[in-house]
């Protein structure tokens, strides 16, 4: 307790098994835990979630601004279960940014989020109207933009209100290309997932090229973007009275799945608490078409069981088709029900591969790619329901740091699929040339 500090910041709470309980923020660290310890003075919930805990991490932030930054992107990315316990829904708002040409920043209640199924970026939840509205008030300054819905060909060019006050690029003008406007956005979106540091160093960056360019108006806005942040950022920075994401020091196979199922909920819509306990990868090896083999590896809570994986010869053709050959394996794996049911499959391979892991996929679980050079995760975008349209079938492409927990894991089980079904193919050919 007296090795915390006195300063804004983040904590959270750990069980047993190193799962998040709850995660909150403070003006003030040490006054804030202290409070834990105050039992008699404890809701019953709060007194169930310190009787519950073994353990309290905290991280020390610049301003109290960040802490309410990366408290609301560490609650959307860890879903901690007494967060939904102690917190109204109701009261709780998101940030989205619209998944537009030129996106437009709202405030959304989480029910608008799924009656509506609206798509885009989404961040929070924040605890009350009143920080976000002063959240999106700050960020605003740093970085603008327009949240008058952009027609490509407007019957007369009106310039929105916060063109006036300098809080829009003049997008709803076209005084702003596409280009720039969503490099903004970038910015805009990583700043209020707490990643000051990111968009700091990216921001200098920018500046220096700017520079070289000579493009000295254009580094002078950089610089002022360096300014701003930094100044809403210190440590005596307050907001008003009442008012990457970082990775909390798990496990690196749990940080790899509670990373996995947010971007699963951000672009294949599937619940925030969905399970990911059997992870299956597929890959497919031959040679030229001869002595093909598809080998199924099986990841149980992030790590490889090797009892589980299975391998499939395949016998109804031997001219190069690795698509055919995946669609025979998907074909005999769905028959056998009794080996497990997996929350995600992933097959080596980009859009092709998928594509034909789908057609015949019958099961309402995700098939997700891994695309190479470099490793991209590839999302199909597939309307829930029974009936699937493959026809012109969209994707997102999601690039990663190679740093990324989510997609060192994806990796992992693309190369154990791929190492795996070689090994059988070798043996076939072997076997072959023997004959």
């Amino acid at each position: 307790m007296s090795s915390l500090p006195s300063s804004p910041g983040v904590y959270w709470f750990l069980d047993s098994d190193d799962n998040v309980l709850y995660v909150g923020k403070a003006k003030n660290l040490l006054n804030r835990v202290r409070s834990y310890t105050q039992f008699k003075r404890l809701s019953s919930r709060i007194g169930q979630l310190v009787t519950t805990a073994v353990q309290l991490k905290h991280r020390v932030l610049d301003s109290e601004l960040e802490a309410l930054l990366v408290e609301a992107e560490l609650i959307r990315t860890y879903q901690p279960p007494f967060n939904v316990l102690l917190k109204d829904d109701k009261s709780n708002l998101y940030i989205r940014i619209t998944k537009e040409d030129f996106p437009r920043v709202e405030k959304v209640r989480k029910r608008e989020i799924i009656t509506k199924q609206l798509d885009g970026t989404i961040l929070g939840p924040f605890p009350s109207a009143y920080k976000v509205t002063e959240v999106l008030k700050i960020a605003r300054k740093i970085f603008p933009w327009c949240n008058k819905k952009w027609e490509p060909t407007p019957k007369q060019h009106t310039a929105c209100f916060f063109y006036h006050i300098q809080q829009c690029p003049g997008s709803c003008l076209g005084k702003c290309s596409k280009e720039e406007y969503q490099a903004t956005i970038k910015q805009l979106t990583l700043f209020l997932q707490g990643k000051k540091n990111t968009v700091i160093k990216n921001l200098e960056l920018e500046m220096k090229e700017a520079v070289t360019e000579e493009a000295f108006e254009k580094a002078a806005l950089f610089r002022d973007q360096i300014k701003l942040i930094s100044e809403v950022t210190q440590h005596n920075y307050r907001l008003k009275p009442d008012l990457m994401s970082p990775t909390l020091q798990l496990s690196e196979s749990k940080n790899a799945l509670v990373y996995l199922r947010k971007i699963l909920t951000t672009y294949a819509h599937l619940p925030a608490t969905y399970p990911l306990e059997r992870i299956e990868g597929y890959d497919v090896s031959n040679t030229q078409g001869t002595n093909p083999a598809v080998g199924m590896v099986v990841f149980i809570n992030g790590s490889s069981a090797l009892e589980e994986y299975r391998l499939f010869n395949i016998r109804s053709l031997n001219t190069p088709n690795d698509y055919h050959m995946m669609k025979e394996a998907i074909i005999r794996r769905q028959n056998h029900p009794e080996w497990g049911m997996p929350n995600l499959v992933v097959v080596d391979g980009g859009k092709g591969q998928i594509r034909s892991a789908l057609s015949v996929w019958d099961w309402s679980i995700p098939i997700i790619g891994i695309a190479k050079n470099p490793d991209r995760i590839i999302i199909p975008i597939i309307t829930p329901g029974p009936d699937k349209d493959l026809k012109g079938l969209n994707y997102h492409v999601i690039s990663l740091p190679e740093s990324h927990p989510s997609l060192k894991l994806i990796q992992q089980i693309r190369d154990e699929a791929h190492r795996f079904s070689k090994k059988q193919h070798t043996r076939l050919r072997t076997k072959a040339a023997f004959k």
